[in-house]
């Protein structure tokens, strides 16, 4: 499944030839979470994460308007702690995850607010449809680590989910229709160029 994911993974290009701190950055899967729950507003919430994801950015962390960012959701991997749940959710009253197995978002516009959260605005794939949807992001100062010379970068990301408008109905009785996502991960590379790094030195 996660050959599957990379593969439909949309190829980057970068906004601008002339980025300075051109690397490819990867989302540390063991380090990043993607949790989401209902509101409480209707007769039951629901929370839960999903296991199997994969993520990529390029672009220049430095002059963060210019990131490019895409993401691909494993749906088949929900975890609510009640496989009744999950499978209800994977079902086809919702997710429909046997037609439809990832959720796939893409950006179309990084907009910086300060030097350590940007608003991203994209386009997010759910059963076919795609929709624009915009996110805030904090991105926290780069990390190099002398030992392995991987750089890192921690990032956490809000959205809510308005899950009717991409023609998810199911059980609207009983679950709320937005469905808040809270994201946490950590970006790494081990491709930033020497001259880069001693930026990174000199910003700690």
């Amino acid at each position: 499944m996660m050959n599957k994911i990379k593969n439909t993974l949309a190829v980057i290009v970068f906004a601008s030839s002339n980025l300075a701190f051109a690397a490819d950055w990867q989302f540390d899967l063991n380090k990043t979470q993607i949790n989401f729950v209902t509101p409480p507003s209707g007769m039951m919430q629901v929370t839960g994460r999903f296991n199997k994801f994969d993520g990529q950015i390029k672009g220049d962390v430095f002059d963060q308007k210019n990131l490019q960012i895409t993401f691909v959701v494993d749906l088949n991997s929900v975890s609510t702690g009640s496989k009744l749940n999950d499978g209800v959710i994977k079902g086809s009253s919702l997710f429909d995850a046997e037609k439809y197995p990832t959720v796939n978002f893409k950006s179309t516009s990084v907009t910086q607010i300060d030097p350590a959260h940007v608003i991203v605005q994209g386009d997010l794939t759910i059963l076919g449809v795609t929709k624009p949807v915009k996110t805030k992001v904090t991105l926290d100062m780069p990390k190099f680590d002398e030992a392995t010379k991987v750089v890192s970068i921690n990032t956490t990301a809000d959205l809510v989910i308005r899950r009717s408008d991409w023609g998810m109905t199911g059980y609207s009785s009983f679950v709320g229709n937005d469905i808040a996502v809270h994201t946490t991960g950590v970006l790494i590379s081990n491709n930033v160029k020497p001259e880069d790094l001693a930026k990174v030195m000199k910003a700690k």
